[in-house]
């Protein structure tokens, strides 16, 4: 079985969705001892489960990583915080507080909080602009789910293009051996979509769907990246979403370059702009107290998103800034954040050299991540709150593949106000960034509270300006960011 597709199968293991990756280095929080990371016991396998939290975990095949007693285990953890199997409407924030004890929030509410809606009434809503999603298998349902999570939520309805690029094979049963892998695809793909069609709601969505050939030495990836090099030809200046990765341990350094060569080609050649999830298991693969980095995430061609909390009203009002998303529960969940072991800083991350070194830096910029500030979506295929299921129903979700689609909507307005194709966002998103007085004018939101550690590794820390578990920082006032990243002085714009 092929790296990916075994970490994938254990990701539903530990509680998950596909997946963004998690990873990284070591922020120097106060030095200390980095001792072994023990074998994922079921007890913690059946909190991951419950918790329904987005990760990718590493290890064998699901049959040997996730027991009977794991899924029983954690249906009675999940008893009572799970979100409803099927109701037509999603559950409210107060809801979620009283059942679940963590809130959760719409993107209506994710909206007010960033400013989007300001920047939807000044005209900037994706209009003309296509947000790109390349997925393993895809959803046979994604239409129909996106549709019911439009209608819930007020949105219009969505533009959804779905190109297959080969034999797609049938969805299983869900008893089936290779169920919790699928339905895990199809669940990230509608997570994906629904999230950016709340953030730019009159983009065209297209799903790019390969067959999942996981075999050879690329781990998959050639498949993928050839469908984005076909999209890419015939509609330069595309904004691309992945919600997920491979560690960068797991394939030779070499086939990494090479795959990557491809995407700066995307970004270089057709003006691709990539948004990608950066992990979900603080600065390790979740097997190993190792320092570890997901690509693409840690690619110098692609935006790299990390994970927030979220403080909130009930309302969608900010109580007070956003922190790092960290592992509260110690369940070993943080958000990624750390350097890259293949690719050498990059020339706008030079400012930062006294924290990166030579190294790539990741990440780039922050959002919505959190267990305790999680989103909801629709979807008829799950894996989340220790089940298997396609019987249709309103899911929570966190993790960093929450935060990349919610950046890649954002993404996508300013697309739509630039006029002109956006390419490689980060030059652009570091220059605006260069003083805090120009951040905060150009609404980014420094996050200076939280670090990324998890059992074994002490992680990274937050502090003023750039680190590697938020980025820049994250989203203050989309209204003004959309502008400062089009490269435009003024405000309002349509088309």
């Amino acid at each position: 079985m092929s790296p990916i597709k075994r970490k994938c199968l254990s990701a539903i293991a530990a509680g998950t969705a596909l997946a963004a990756i998690g990873a990284l280095a070591a922020w120097p929080a106060a030095p200390g001892r980095v001792v072994a990371v023990a074998e994922t016991s079921p007890s913690v396998l059946a909190r991951q489960l419950a918790q329904g939290v987005l990760s990718l975990h590493g290890g064998g095949p699901l049959q040997t990583r996730l027991s009977a007693q794991d899924v029983r285990a954690a249906k009675t953890l999940a008893r009572g915080i799970t979100a409803s199997a099927g109701g037509a409407a999603p559950p409210h924030t107060a809801e979620c507080r009283v059942a679940y004890k963590v809130p959760c929030f719409s993107v209506r509410q994710l909206a007010r909080a960033y400013g989007v809606d300001n920047a939807h009434r000044a005209g900037w809503t994706g209009k003309g602009v296509t947000v790109v999603f390349p997925i393993w298998y895809g959803s046979p349902t994604l239409k129909q789910d996106l549709a019911r999570f439009s209608a819930a939520y007020g949105l219009p309805a969505p533009n959804i293009e779905v190109r297959k690029f080969g034999t797609i094979p049938p969805m299983p049963a869900p008893d089936a051996p290779d169920a919790p892998f699928r339905y895990a695809v199809a669940e990230e793909a509608v997570l994906d979509m629904s999230l950016v069609h709340g953030m730019a709601p009159d983009a065209k969505l297209v799903a790019l769907v390969t067959p999942g050939n996981f075999d050879g030495p690329d781990a998959g990836y050639a498949e993928i990246l050839h469908a984005m090099r076909s999209y890419a030809r015939t509609h330069p200046g595309a904004v691309f979403s992945q919600s997920y990765g491979i560690y960068e341990a797991d394939l030779p350094a070499r086939v990494l370059r090479g795959l990557d060569r491809q995407i700066a080609q995307l970004a270089t050649q057709y003006a691709a702009t990539m948004i990608v999830a950066n992990g979900d298991t603080g600065n390790t693969s979740g097997t190993s107290p190792d320092p570890a980095v997901p690509w693409p995430a840690s690619s110098p061609h692609v935006t790299a998103v990390a994970g927030t909390r979220m403080h909130l009203t009930d309302a969608g009002t900010r109580i007070r800034p956003d922190t790092v998303w960290d592992d509260s529960n110690g369940i070993g969940m943080a958000t990624g954040g750390g350097l890259s072991a293949v690719f050498a800083r990059p020339p706008y991350q030079k400012p930062y050299r006294n924290l990166v070194g030579r190294h790539r830096g990741v990440a780039d910029i922050a959002a919505n991540g959190s267990g305790e500030s999680r989103v909801v979506f629709y979807s008829t295929y799950n894996v989340l709150g220790g089940q298997i299921d396609r019987d249709g129903g309103w899911r929570r979700a966190a993790g960093t593949s929450v935060a990349a689609p919610l950046i890649a909507g954002i993404t996508a307005l300013a697309r739509q106000a630039a006029h002109r194709p956006l390419g490689t966002l980060n030059p652009t998103l570091y220059r605006i960034v260069a003083t805090p007085r120009r951040a905060h004018k150009f609404g980014i939101a420094d996050v200076t509270t939280g670090c990324n550690s998890v059992p074994g590794n002490q992680g990274w820390c937050a502090r003023p300006s750039w680190d590697p578990v938020s980025g820049v920082g994250t989203i203050g006032d989309a209204a003004r960011l959309v502008p400062a990243l089009a490269g435009r002085r003024t405000s309002g714009s349509s088309g």
